[in-house]
């Protein structure tokens, strides 16, 4: 059988539909949009349709349970960060307050604002999540 030349990436129409020649295959949005246009699809491009469909699901699914994630795990948008104080940092870290004071500048959770020592909630997370692994 040989090739048809020119638009070789296109399908060719359904046999004895009167279709003369090479036809474009429509996307899924104009399938949507044009639902009579599935009428004229032999059983070969509908499947290579369906397929696409089902990836681009699997795709939006895959990123509605990676944002719930970050959602559970606090990277959310939802969640604001919040400065909180040494006795509260060190409850979160599992620490006493003493080590906060003397390990507070190698530390990449502290911000400082003018003489009080605060820590960033967000960050402290970030830190316990990162120790551990």
């Amino acid at each position: 059988m040989r090739k048809p030349t020119g638009n070789s990436g296109l399908p060719r129409g359904p046999r004895g539909s009167g279709v003369a020649g090479l036809f474009s295959v429509p996307r899924l949005e104009e399938l949507v949009a044009d639902p009579g246009q599935v009428r004229v699809l032999d059983m070969d491009t509908a499947r290579v349709l369906k397929t696409q469909a089902i990836a681009a699901l699997n795709l939006l699914h895959g990123y509605d349970l990676e944002r719930a994630r970050m959602v559970v795990e606090g990277h959310g948008l939802q969640r604001r960060d919040r400065l909180v104080n040494v006795e509260e940092a060190s409850e979160k870290l599992g620490v006493k307050p003493d080590w906060l004071y003397r390990h507070h500048k190698n530390l990449p959770f502290t911000v400082r604002h003018g003489r009080l020592l605060r820590f960033s909630e967000l960050g402290i997370d970030d830190y316990i999540r990162r120790r551990l692994g």
